[in-house]
Protein backbone atom coordinates (compact mmCIF):
# COMPACT_ATOMS: atom_id res chain seq x y z
CA UNK A 1 0.00 0.00 0.00
CA UNK A 2 1.36 3.25 -0.89
CA UNK A 3 0.96 6.45 2.12
CA UNK A 4 -1.06 9.40 0.44
CA UNK A 5 0.90 12.76 -0.31
CA UNK A 6 0.98 14.80 1.98
CA UNK A 7 0.23 18.61 1.30
CA UNK A 8 1.26 21.57 3.63
CA UNK A 9 0.12 25.32 3.19
CA UNK A 10 2.66 27.91 5.56
CA UNK A 11 1.37 31.33 5.42
CA UNK A 12 2.84 33.70 7.64
CA UNK A 13 4.02 37.10 6.91
CA UNK A 14 7.41 36.71 8.02
CA UNK A 15 9.67 35.79 5.04
CA UNK A 16 12.33 34.25 7.05
CA UNK A 17 9.93 31.94 9.13
CA UNK A 18 7.78 30.94 6.28
CA UNK A 19 10.58 29.82 4.22
CA UNK A 20 12.77 28.27 7.06
CA UNK A 21 9.83 26.00 8.38
CA UNK A 22 9.15 25.40 4.22
CA UNK A 23 12.54 23.94 4.22
CA UNK A 24 12.59 21.73 7.16
CA UNK A 25 9.02 20.16 6.50
CA UNK A 26 9.94 19.78 3.07
CA UNK A 27 12.24 17.05 3.99
CA UNK A 28 9.30 15.11 5.25
CA UNK A 29 6.21 16.01 3.46
CA UNK A 30 5.33 15.64 -0.12
CA UNK A 31 4.60 19.31 -1.51
CA UNK A 32 5.06 22.35 0.77
CA UNK A 33 3.72 25.27 -0.15
CA UNK A 34 3.88 29.15 1.01
CA UNK A 35 1.87 32.29 1.53
CA UNK A 36 2.46 35.70 3.18
CA UNK A 37 -1.14 36.68 3.83
CA UNK A 38 -4.54 35.13 5.05
CA UNK A 39 -6.34 36.16 2.14
CA UNK A 40 -4.16 34.49 -0.42
CA UNK A 41 -4.33 31.43 1.85
CA UNK A 42 -8.00 31.25 2.07
CA UNK A 43 -7.54 31.37 -1.80
CA UNK A 44 -4.62 28.60 -2.10
CA UNK A 45 -6.83 26.43 -0.04
CA UNK A 46 -9.64 26.87 -2.59
CA UNK A 47 -7.87 25.79 -5.54
CA UNK A 48 -5.10 23.63 -3.89
CA UNK A 49 -7.60 21.65 -0.85
CA UNK A 50 -4.24 21.25 1.35
CA UNK A 51 -3.96 18.44 4.37
CA UNK A 52 -3.19 21.07 6.46
CA UNK A 53 -2.89 24.94 6.43
CA UNK A 54 -0.02 25.92 9.30
CA UNK A 55 -0.77 29.77 9.84
CA UNK A 56 0.00 32.77 11.54
CA UNK A 57 -3.20 34.39 13.75
CA UNK A 58 -1.47 37.89 13.55
CA UNK A 59 -3.07 40.25 11.49
CA UNK A 60 -5.63 38.76 9.52
CA UNK A 61 -4.53 34.92 9.93
CA UNK A 62 -7.37 34.65 12.20
CA UNK A 63 -10.08 35.31 10.28
CA UNK A 64 -8.45 33.27 7.17
CA UNK A 65 -8.54 30.17 9.56
CA UNK A 66 -11.92 30.30 10.79
CA UNK A 67 -12.42 30.91 7.01
CA UNK A 68 -10.74 27.82 6.28
CA UNK A 69 -12.53 25.57 8.72
CA UNK A 70 -15.85 26.60 7.83
CA UNK A 71 -15.53 25.98 3.95
CA UNK A 72 -13.03 23.09 3.91
CA UNK A 73 -13.63 21.15 7.51
CA UNK A 74 -11.77 18.21 6.38
CA UNK A 75 -8.85 20.38 5.87
CA UNK A 76 -6.30 20.80 9.48
CA UNK A 77 -5.44 24.45 10.72
CA UNK A 78 -2.51 24.49 13.30
CA UNK A 79 -2.02 28.04 14.46
CA UNK A 80 1.42 29.04 14.96
CA UNK A 81 2.40 32.17 16.84
CA UNK A 82 4.64 33.68 19.02
CA UNK A 83 2.10 34.67 21.61
CA UNK A 84 -0.30 31.98 23.68
CA UNK A 85 -3.23 34.76 23.61
CA UNK A 86 -4.69 33.32 20.70
CA UNK A 87 -5.84 29.92 21.91
CA UNK A 88 -9.17 30.88 23.08
CA UNK A 89 -10.15 32.06 19.93
CA UNK A 90 -8.30 29.35 18.41
CA UNK A 91 -10.51 26.87 20.20
CA UNK A 92 -13.94 29.20 18.54
CA UNK A 93 -12.66 28.48 15.54
CA UNK A 94 -12.51 25.15 15.42
CA UNK A 95 -8.35 24.83 14.68
CA UNK A 96 -7.19 21.54 14.63
CA UNK A 97 -4.11 22.59 16.60
CA UNK A 98 -2.02 25.55 18.30
CA UNK A 99 1.92 25.62 18.49
CA UNK A 100 3.94 28.16 19.89
CA UNK A 101 6.43 28.65 17.26
CA UNK A 102 9.45 28.06 19.32
CA UNK A 103 8.42 24.89 19.98
CA UNK A 104 10.93 22.01 18.81
CA UNK A 105 10.96 20.51 14.99
CA UNK A 106 10.11 17.04 16.56
CA UNK A 107 7.38 18.47 18.12
CA UNK A 108 5.61 20.07 15.17
CA UNK A 109 5.49 17.15 13.19
CA UNK A 110 4.62 14.86 15.95
CA UNK A 111 1.21 17.12 16.01
CA UNK A 112 0.77 16.89 12.07
CA UNK A 113 1.46 13.37 11.91
CA UNK A 114 -1.08 12.61 14.99
CA UNK A 115 -3.57 14.56 13.09
CA UNK A 116 -3.07 13.73 9.58
CA UNK A 117 -3.34 9.91 11.48
CA UNK A 118 -6.40 10.55 13.22
CA UNK A 119 -8.51 12.13 10.12
CA UNK A 120 -7.33 9.04 7.81
CA UNK A 121 -8.71 6.84 10.64
CA UNK A 122 -11.63 8.36 10.79
CA UNK A 123 -12.31 8.80 6.91
CA UNK A 124 -12.26 12.34 6.69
Amino acid sequence: MTARQILVLIADDDEVFREGLQVILSDYYDSVLTTGNGSEAVDLVASLLPDVVLIDPEGRGLEAARQVKARWPQTLVILLSVFDCYLDAALEIGADGYLLKGCHTEELLAVIHRLVSLTEAVGM
